[in-house]
């Protein structure tokens, strides 16, 4: 243990540093790392199953909510991407509860429409009774947007 003396004037502090955290002579709580045990838990329990139409319905409204009304400019919708995805992904966590097992994996994919095609592919490791994805596009005069979904279980 480390011990350092803080002086500001005529109040003396004592404070004491461990590899667990630190504390102060006038603290009462000492913060230390929370150590998890193993649960062995190799598929998620039935309510905590990554639901594929809830993810979807959560990408479509998001995207009707933000998207409607708006025309496409290459500037503003970098930064409209990144919101969205963390919108969805900030939904998406609510949705699955607090101590699913989840890892959530967000991709917005936005761009104008000019008279062309797009493919949009991702790869993974992927274990398919227990690995997930959700995905919905929006489509208007001017631009596309497409959202995906990724839900990695992971013990």
């Amino acid at each position: 243990a480390v011990v350092s003396t803080q002086s500001t004037g005529t109040n003396r502090r004592l404070s004491v540093s461990t590899n667990q955290g630190s504390v102060a002579s006038d603290d009462t709580h000492i913060h230390s790392q929370m150590a998890y045990e193993n649960t062995y838990q190799l598929e998620p329990s039935p309510h905590q199953q990554f639901s594929v139409k809830r993810i979807r319905d959560i990408i479509k409204t998001v995207f009707i909510q933000k998207l409607e009304n708006i025309r496409y400019t290459s500037d503003s919708f970098r930064l409209l991407s990144i919101q969205l995805s963390e919108q969805i992904k900030t939904q998406v966590k609510q949705e699955l509860s607090f101590n699913n097992r989840y890892k959530i994996v967000v991709l917005v994919t936005m761009g104008p429409k000019q008279s062309q095609d797009i493919q949009i592919a991702s790869r993974c490791m992927w274990y398919t009774p227990t690995d997930k994805f959700a995905s919905w596009q929006f489509s208007s005069d001017t631009f596309f947007a497409v959202g995906v979904v990724f839900g990695l279980y992971y013990e």
